[in-house]
C-alpha cells in the first residue's frame, strides 16, 4: 500500500517505535519487562495483584429506646432501670459486639417531652444518655460514644393538647422520652 494513504503521523509513530525497538532497550522499563541489560529484554513473568476486597459500605444505624421501658418515670440513674429496659440494652449490646458491622462510633443521645422546663429537660436527657452508656460500655461495648442530649426540641409526636400533667398528655408525649443511639459503622463481608 503505498505510504501517501496512510496518515503523517502514524508513519512517524511507527518509525520512532522501529528504531527504538532496533536501538536496545538499555533504558526500556514497565512492568512487563525487567530491566534490560545489554540486549537481552526477555519478558518477565507478570503476577497480577490479587484482587482487592470491595470496600465494607459505611452504615448508619438508629436504634430508639423508649425512655418509659428503660427508666422509672422522670428518673435516670442505672437505680432507676427498668428490668425490660436492661434486657433491650443486653441485646443491643449483644448486637453491637457481634459480626454483621464493625461498629465505628456511636452517638447516644437523650430525648424528653416538652413537660417541665427546658434546663430541667436538658439535664434529665443528658443524665439517660450517660446512664444508657456506661450500661453499654459495662456490657462491653468499646466502641468510641459521644453523648449528648436533645431535650425536648426533637419532639415526635403531633397531636397532644394542653399543657397540665394529666394522666392522658404524659401518656400522649410517651414517644417523645426516648434515647436514640446512632451506630456508625462499616459492614462486614458475609
Amino acid at each position: 500500500m503505498p505510504t501517501h494513504h496512510i496518515p503523517r503521523h502514524l508513519v512517524l509513530a511507527a518509525a520512532a517505535l522501529a528504531s527504538l525497538a532496533l536501538a536496545g532497550c538499555g533504558s526500556l522499563h514497565d512492568e512487563r519487562y525487567n530491566w534490560c541489560q545489554g540486549q537481552n529484554c526477555a519478558v518477565a513473568q507478570v503476577v497480577a495483584p490479587a484482587p482487592a476486597a470491595a470496600p465494607a459500605a459505611p452504615m448508619l444505624r438508629r436504634v430508639n429506646l423508649s425512655a418509659d421501658t428503660l427508666f422509672v418515670f422522670d428518673r435516670s440513674s442505672a437505680a432507676d432501670m427498668l428490668p425490660q429496659g436492661k434486657a433491650e440494652l443486653d441485646a443491643l449490646a449483644r448486637a453491637l459486639r457481634g459480626q454483621e458491622m464493625q461498629v465505628q462510633s456511636l452517638v447516644i443521645t437523650g430525648h424528653t417531652d416538652r413537660l417541665g422546663d427546658a434546663a430541667y429537660n436538658d439535664a434529665l436527657a443528658l443524665q439517660r444518655a450517660n446512664t444508657v452508656a456506661d450500661y453499654l460500655k459495662a456490657q462491653g461495648v468499646g466502641a468510641p460514644m459521644q453523648v449528648k442530649a436533645m431535650g425536648e426540641r426533637e419532639p415526635v409526636t403531633t397531636g397532644c393538647k394542653g399543657d397540665a400533667r394529666t394522666a392522658a398528655l404524659i401518656a400522649c408525649l410517651q414517644p417523645d422520652r426516648r434515647v436514640s443511639v446512632d451506630i456508625h459503622g462499616m459492614a462486614t463481608t458475609p
